[in-house]
């Protein structure tokens, strides 16, 4: 099973060229691409996959960012791991870049609610405790901790 972070941004104004820019630097910041190639050639790491962002054409009513990135989870804490990495880019993205812009940020189905301190976080604290504790409970932290 595996879960996706999602992510939009609407606003009134189009994504400017500088806007855009911004946004590629704050991605390349956050860029997994050596942990991407050193998991695809030695099967060593976590199974990331890189931030996706839908191309500007494709999007509408007022959408001036989307896309959808699948976490790793090949191995224990992998999930949170993988979701704590790419909320702190959207963090960045929404506080630099687009913060006039209405948005919506999920793991799958569950909302992350915003928080001026602290940023995107599930209802249950400040960060991820939710999504932490699935790791808890998820199939290879049980096959990692049995003896």
């Amino acid at each position: 099973m595996s879960f996706g972070i999602y992510y939009d941004a609407k606003r009134d104004t189009p994504l400017t060229n500088e806007d855009a820019q911004r946004v590629d630097a704050v991605v390349s910041a956050f860029d997994k691409h050596d942990e991407i190639e050193r998991h695809e050639q030695s099967g060593k790491g976590l199974n990331w996959e890189s931030f996706t962002l839908y191309d500007a054409s494709d999007l509408h009513d007022g959408k001036v960012l989307a896309g959808a990135t699948k976490l790793p989870d090949n191995k224990a804490f992998a999930l949170h791991k993988g979701a704590s990495h790419w909320v702190a880019c959207l963090n960045r993205i929404r506080r630099e870049v687009l913060a006039d812009a209405t948005w919506r940020v999920q793991i799958d189905d569950k909302e992350l609610l915003w928080s001026d301190k602290s940023g995107w976080h599930d209802e249950a604290s400040d960060g991820l405790a939710a999504l932490w504790l699935g790791c808890l409970l998820s199939a290879p932290f049980r096959i990692f901790t049995k003896s």
